[in-house]
């Protein structure tokens, strides 16, 4: 496969995981702000905008509705909701003959409806503009799946896919919600990944300390930071195995070492431990994106004819 489709896969995979994550924390967060006036707005829009990266508006952020409009973003910033799901969209299109129509046609839509929505959507009640994101970023994903060849450029959009949701889980750990409402947060944590349902059925208590260690080490939830690193190590073997191989090694080395600290760990971690977790899961995750683009995306150079 081109080095130019195999990025374009490894991205959208990537951006359309951002788009959700991000959508889903906003929601939750937001949501939490709104009940529980025990943490200021000023105070938790600083939380969730240094979790994401984002850069702090002049002036800071005082009100929800101003915390919504900043985490939507726009078309060009990649880490807000509207810039990664463009970010998707465009790079949908640079491949549209590599990627079934359908796919396009998903992504196309939901970035135009977003897009549309942005600028006339109640920021004061952002649930349901939040939501219809959601529901049609299931269908994106219902169509990669249904449509999708098991080929090499399916594999590195589940690549892309899987080392995202290990930033973004770590990112949720590294809030604190917990902490900062007791009582709402710790489900608030499940709800911002899909795992209350999951988590409800391990008859586990709901709890600060039990909600973070199963979004660390549950193997079974896709989502857990154990979860997505065994289907990103599964899924660089299957790249090697269809002849994409990292001459170095070292990408399956990182994701592998991850999976192991990870699943060879105490099954029950004291909390400072599910900290360090969290913190390695974000190094690794970064560490293995660059190790991706060194191996299967980087320009060797332009091959010069002479006479």
């Amino acid at each position: 496969m081109l080095s130019r489709l195999a990025e374009s896969f490894y991205w959208i995979g990537r951006f359309v995981e951002r788009s959700e994550a991000t959508a889903r924390l906003l929601a939750e967060h937001h949501q939490l702000i709104i009940e529980d006036k025990r943490v200021t707005p000023a105070a938790g829009a600083e939380v969730l905008l240094e979790a994401l990266s984002l850069d702090a508006p002049d002036p800071p952020i005082a009100d929800p509705a101003a915390l919504i409009r900043v985490v939507l973003g726009n078309p060009e910033e990649p880490s807000t909701v509207s810039g990664s799901v463009h970010a998707a969209r465009e790079n949908a299109r640079a491949i549209r003959d590599a990627l079934s129509g359908e796919v396009f046609e998903a992504l196309n839509s939901v970035d135009m409806r977003l897009t549309l929505a942005v600028g006339k959507a109640d920021i004061r009640s952002p649930g349901v503009l939040l939501y219809g994101v959601l529901e049609r970023l299931a269908v994106v994903h219902g169509v990669i799946d249904w449509t999708s060849p098991r080929d090499e450029g399916y594999l590195f959009l589940r690549l892309g896919r899987s080392l995202e949701r290990i930033d973004m889980t770590a990112r949720l750990l590294t809030m604190h919600h917990d902490a900062m409402w007791p009582e709402s947060g710790p489900v608030a944590m499940l709800r911002a990944t899909g795992a209350l349902h999951a988590f409800l059925r391990g008859r586990n208590p709901m709890s600060g300390e039990q909600v973070r260690g199963f979004l660390v080490l549950d193997p079974l939830f896709p989502r857990s930071m154990l979860g997505s690193s065994r289907i990103a190590e599964d899924t660089v073997r299957a790249l090697e195995s269809q002849g994409s191989l990292d001459t170095s090694g070292r990408l399956l080395r990182t994701v592998g070492l991850l999976r192991s600290e990870l699943e060879f760990s105490s099954s029950s971690p004291a909390p400072a431990t599910v900290d360090e977790m969290a913190e390695n899961g974000l190094l690794r995750a970064s560490q293995a994106g660059l190790e991706v683009s060194e191996a299967f995306f980087r320009q060797v150079g332009t091959t010069v004819w002479s006479n």
